[in-house]
């Protein structure tokens, strides 16, 4: 998969909150990845997600589709997550935390190709949709961190991090905190950009 543009980048996140995002999200999909092939069962479908199974003969990866804190809609594979949320189509690709724009989106696809036609965000309101889309998605890691270490247990994460090949930077009693803090980074970044947008009024 082709790493993601950039252009649109420093009028989306500041760089230390798409740093963070992106090494958060690189440990998530990781350890997403480890929970599908948990000895004591598949994790996702023990917190109620549902799989899309890859059918015989088709290439690519099976995709598993759960709810965002909003209602919308959320489908995750092992090469990133699509979260559809008041009528936006937001691809966040595995390797890097800037969400693409998709048009046509189809949250059934076994390829990132196949995902829909990926675009950088371009205007103020897709600018805004993306944000409000990665906070959710940070929501919704964050929740899902803190379930696994409550239900499953923490010896179940600290295992999952010490098969990756690079150290985790955030232990696994931390993860959720983690993403609950990225969530917030993301919303005052709205807030800013806002605030600094707004006219300024009186003499």
């Amino acid at each position: 998969m082709s790493k993601v543009s950039s252009g649109s980048a420093p009028s989306l996140l500041p760089c230390d909150v798409r740093r963070d995002g992106d090494r958060l999200f690189d440990v998530a999909m990781w350890c997403l990845g480890q929970d599908v092939r948990c000895p004591d069962g598949n994790v996702l479908l023990r917190h109620g997600l549902v799989r899309e199974a890859r059918p015989p003969g088709v290439e690519g990866q099976s995709a598993y589709q759960g709810r965002l804190g909003d209602g919308g809609r959320l489908t995750l594979w092992g090469f990133g997550a699509l979260c559809d949320v008041c009528g936006a189509a937001l691809f966040v690709p595995r390797d890097g935390f800037v969400p693409r724009w998709v048009e046509g989106a189809r949250g059934t696809a076994f390829r990132v190709e196949d995902v829909g036609v990926r675009r950088d965000v371009a205007t103020g309101p897709e600018r805004r949709a993306a944000r409000a889309g990665l906070a959710l998605l940070a929501d919704w890691l964050a929740e899902y961190e803190a379930w696994v270490a409550r239900d499953v247990g923490l010896a179940w994460r600290r295992e999952c991090l010490a098969a990756r090949r690079k150290a985790s930077p955030i232990p696994a009693e931390e993860l959720s905190t983690a993403w609950r803090r990225l969530a917030v980074r993301v919303r005052a970044t709205d807030a800013s950009v806002q605030h600094h947008a707004a006219p300024m009024t009186g003499a």
